[in-house]
């Protein structure tokens, strides 16, 4: 009992350091180079994580000073927007640790804060309050059930939220850059300014020319615009395919391009062009929009939404999916030698 006192006493600076913790969470997520996740989502065009900064910042704004009540109306607000945003991730098969970590921080928030001031009698007021109430400030007497903010919250969010679990590129034929021939596909989706596909891509570089030379599986590359400039690169190394289409060429060009995107050097398109050509790289620039839509379409049908991934398969009977880069490492590589061994000379 005198814990549950203590924690009652402090508990609005105890709630900062949930409020904390979900700033931490966002700020590591912007910068996770752990794996690329394309769950994506904006309310009134403010990306979600520095939603979640600010909406984190004002609760520990409020806990500071001492404002339990509109802490509280705040926080049960948020539960609203977070089981909007929990439904979003049901209904797209895609989950986010990040997000779904920040949610129980808000849950948190709402448990050690929880307070039902108001006792009615009637079933109906029960219900309604059994979420828990707060103050309304400068009217006396008067308590908001905290059940009301929470559908504020989710109305608000359905209303202000846009979302996606698979990134595209705004396009509209051109043919996708394959390479050899055979009833085994190897599709590789990354995206340059991924550090795991630049690791991945690296990986498989030897693998990638010695199943070429051998001739016998179709190698398909679809880059994903996880990130702003993703865009551009693409449409250069769709340029350099144009030029020249030989499978070492290729191969040279991407190991060129994931190089750059790693540096973080060069987002201008004339002087990417520029270096391009310094490394010998021929170039014809064409309209990349049909392949963009292709691209978009594959990453679709093969309900990627992460990078890097990539799919084996074996015309419609087989498909298998590696998910990331240690999936890749461990368990893709190991396949490809094994279905496709070297060939003795």
């Amino acid at each position: 009992m005198g814990l549950y006192r203590l924690l009652m006493h402090h508990r609005l600076m105890i709630t900062i350091l949930p409020a904390l913790i979900g700033i931490g969470l966002m700020a590591y997520y912007a910068s996770c180079d752990t794996a690329c996740s394309y769950l994506r989502g904006d309310i009134f065009g403010i990306d979600l994580k520095y939603v979640g900064v600010g909406y984190m910042a004002a609760i520990i704004l409020l806990a500071l000073l001492k404002q339990a009540n509109l802490l509280r109306m705040l926080v049960a607000a948020g539960i609203g927007v977070e089981v909007f945003l929990v439904c979003f991730q049901v209904s797209e098969n895609v989950f986010c640790p990040f997000c779904l970590t920040f949610g129980l921080m808000v849950l948190f928030m709402y448990l050690i804060n929880y307070e039902r001031g108001s006792m009615m009698n009637k079933w109906h007021q029960k219900l309604i309050y059994i979420f828990g109430d707060a103050k309304i400030p400068f009217l006396d007497r008067q308590r908001m059930p905290l059940l009301a903010m929470m559908m504020i919250g989710y109305l608000f969010v359905c209303v202000s939220f846009t979302g996606s679990a698979t990134p595209a590129y705004a396009a509209d034929g051109a043919n996708v850059p394959s390479y050899g021939q055979g009833a085994w596909e190897l599709i590789i989706f990354t995206d340059y300014f991924c550090p795991p596909c630049q690791s991945a891509e690296k990986d498989l570089e030897p693998e990638l020319e010695r199943l070429l030379a051998r001739g016998d599986i179709k190698i398909t590359f679809v880059d994903l615009p996880g990130h702003r400039e993703t865009a551009l690169y693409a449409k250069y190394f769709l340029a350099a395919v144009a030029a020249n289409k030989g499978y070492q060429n290729i191969l040279k060009t991407r190991n060129i391009l994931f190089s750059l995107a790693a540096q973080k050097k060069i987002d201008q398109e004339n002087v990417l062009a520029a270096y391009l050509q310094s490394k010998n790289i021929a170039l014809r620039v064409i309209d990349p929009k049909p392949v963009f839509k292709q691209w978009s379409a594959m990453i679709k049908q093969f309900e990627i939404d992460q990078t890097p991934t990539c799919v084996l398969r074996f015309s419609s009977a087989y498909t298998r999916k590696f998910a990331d880069l240690e999936h890749i490492r461990t368990e893709l590589i190991p396949d490809l030698r094994k279905r496709f061994p070297a060939i003795k000379k």
